[in-house]
Parts: structure tokens; sequence; C-alpha cells
């Protein structure tokens, strides 16, 4: 819509010597908030259509959530101000039904998942590790094989994660099984129940960097080909995407883009807790 056809479609004629009547004086108060509503619905629009407004929808798993994901989208919406970005947390498995059920438009999981028919993009990698208390008998080693991981009491992330998926699939390739002693719904939740010495467990270096509280922990990396994990993004269609969804998945896409933001951004992100 040209600012030309607005002007010649919108015009809203008033009868001659009612604009000194307080009918008139009504009509003309009336006309000027429709015309004002028209003009701000043409910027909006234009908005959508180059990229600069929008709601964009993503699903991702915790451990995407917390080792880069918030920082990336605040430093997104901090650029790009009329956007609103609502992010759900859930299973890896989860996220891609979200995707190809058209209830997320971008999902962010493990690449071990499989990811259906949906359009897979890189996004980053991580480095699992065993994290053990200090005085476990694995604590004091420069290196790990999970081989000698299985046969200790596990304390696991939900079944079907990403993370727990890799270990099963691990275990059974050395024809064991992986004797998880308790599950549980969160990394703080993890790290306290192996403060309690109740089982080792497999997490992301990245997330334990950095973490207060658990100064009694130790980890351990994992001599494993599968230790580097890969996360990926899927889309339906990524040349099908709408503009601003597509400026998010670019943005995510480019190294080091996670970066220390300024704060401002919370009330346009909102985000669904749920399983990781």
């Amino acid at each position: 819509m040209s600012k030309t056809s607005s002007r010649s479609s919108c015009c809203i004629a008033i009868p001659r010597g009612s604009s000194r009547t307080p009918a008139g004086f009504a009509l003309l108060e009336h006309a000027r908030i429709i015309l004002g509503n028209l003009s701000k619905l043409e910027s909006e629009l234009t908005g959508y259509k180059q990229g600069k407004r929008g709601l964009i929808r993503v699903c991702a798993n915790k451990s995407a959530i917390l080792e880069a994901l918030a920082d990336q989208l605040s430093l997104f919406l901090e650029r790009h101000p009329l956007v609103h970005v609502d992010i759900e947390e859930d299973l890896s498995p989860a996220i891609v039904r979200a995707v190809v059920e058209n209830r997320a438009d971008i999902g962010i999981f493990g690449g071990n998942i499989d990811g259906q028919d949906l359009e897979l993009l890189s996004y980053r990698s991580d480095s699992l590790v065993a994290l053990v208390t200090r005085d476990h008998p694995l604590a004091g080693r420069d290196s790990v094989r999970f081989r000698e991981l299985v046969d200790f009491d596990f304390v696991s992330l939900e079944k079907g994660s990403s993370i727990e998926t890799l270990c099963v699939r691990a275990a059974a390739s050395l024809g064991q099984h992986m004797k998880v002693r308790i599950r549980v719904s969160s990394f703080d939740a993890l790290f306290r129940v192996i403060d309690a010495k109740m089982g080792v467990g497999v997490v992301p270096l990245e997330i334990v960097r950095g973490r207060y509280g658990i100064d009694s922990l130790v980890t351990v990396p994992l001599d494993e080909p599968w230790a580097r994990r890969e996360l990926v993004m899927g889309v339906r269609d990524y040349k099908s995407l709408p503009p601003v969804t597509k400026l998010l998945v670019d943005h995510l896409r480019t190294p080091d883009e996670a970066r220390l933001t300024t704060g401002g951004v919370s009330d346009r992100l909102t985000v669904a807790r749920g399983r990781s």
C-alpha cells in the first residue's frame, strides 16, 4: 500500500458547514483517528514485509538455552526492537515434532536426534564430559572412556533427552545398559544429586563452566567420538521462512554472536519452561 493509494482510497467527505457543529467536531476527531490508524497499519505491514517486525516461535532444548541461545536472542532483540520471540524449552524429540506440526518456527536440538523431514542447519557444538565428585575413583583422570563409566550408577536428565540418547546408544554398543538411579528435570538438580553421591553424570562442559556452588564436583573429558556433540536448527523450509524468521536463523548461524548485552528486552522474550 503506497502513500498515494492510501490517500486516494481513504478520503472522508465532511458535509460543508458541519465542522463548526458539535457533531462536526466529533466527525473530524473520528476521521483523524481512522486516518491515523490506517497510517499505523500501513507502517506495520511494511515492517512485517521488510523483516523489521514480527513474532518468532523458537523451541529449544535446555543445553542450547543455557549455553548460548539466551545471549544470542538478547542481542538479536536489541538490534531489532520491533520483533518478539516466544521461546519454549522441551526435549529434543518433542522439539522436532513442534516444528513439523507448525507449533514452532525454529527448533534447536541435538544433532543425534532424528530430524524427520525438517531442513537441518548447523547451529553450534559442545563438549560432553563426565561429572563426578572430587573423591570419586575417576576424578583424577585426564580422560575417561564410557566403558569405564557404565558400571557406575547414573544421574540422568529426562528420558529421551539428547544426552541420555547418546549414552544409551553408547552403552548398547558395549552390550550393556545404563544404570540410571535417578532422573531429574534440570542441570541444577543433576549437579545437586551428583554432589550427594548418588551417581555420575554426563553433561556439556559449557554448562558447568562459571557455575557457582559446585566446587565439590569435577569434570573429566570423555574420550569418545560422540562426546563432541552437534546442536542443529530445524526448520520446515528455509527459503519459505518469513523475512523476520530468516533474519533470526541467519543471526544464530553467525559464529561468536553470543555476547553480553544490555538489558531492556525481557518484555519481548517470552520463555515457556518445559523439558530439555
